[in-house]
């Protein structure tokens, strides 16, 4: 390599070190003393533990719902307001349609039970009457 003019190639690679000793104590200070706990990083949990985290969401969920419901104050028969109708009755208060056991789909399913009920929606078990081939 080429030397700069009015520089001592032996001066030049002690700068050379003490700027690489400098960069790596920087570096080094960066690194955190304690590592994340690796089952409790997102990525493990948005991935391998998908539907344990989304049990845990359900779960805070309607925790707090029922929490906020039961500090709500009852509500005096003169002061009740009235129940709002959503998509002209066929939806309930969080837009979600309401299924009704025994209902018929298409002529082709009929709604036996819930299955579950989560954040995103409801699980329905059909059952099916006809099969088109």
């Amino acid at each position: 390599s080429q030397v700069p003019p009015g520089l001592n190639p032996p001066l030049l690679k002690g700068a050379l070190c003490l700027q690489v000793l400098s960069d790596m104590t920087i570096l080094q200070r960066r690194i955190p003393p304690s590592f994340r706990d690796p089952a409790s990083a997102p990525l493990r949990k948005l991935s391998v533990d998908l539907i344990k985290t989304y049990k845990h969401i359900n779960e805070v969920y309607y925790t707090k719902k029922k929490r906020r419901a039961q500090q709500v104050p009852p509500e005096d028969s003169s002061t009740k307001k009235e129940r709002k109708v959503y998509n002209d009755g066929y939806d309930d208060d969080n837009y979600d349609y309401i299924v009704k056991n025994g209902e018929k789909w298409l002529d082709r399913y009929e709604i036996d039970s819930l299955i579950g009920k989560g954040s995103f929606g409801q699980v329905r078990d059909p059952q099916t009457l006809r099969v088109f081939y």
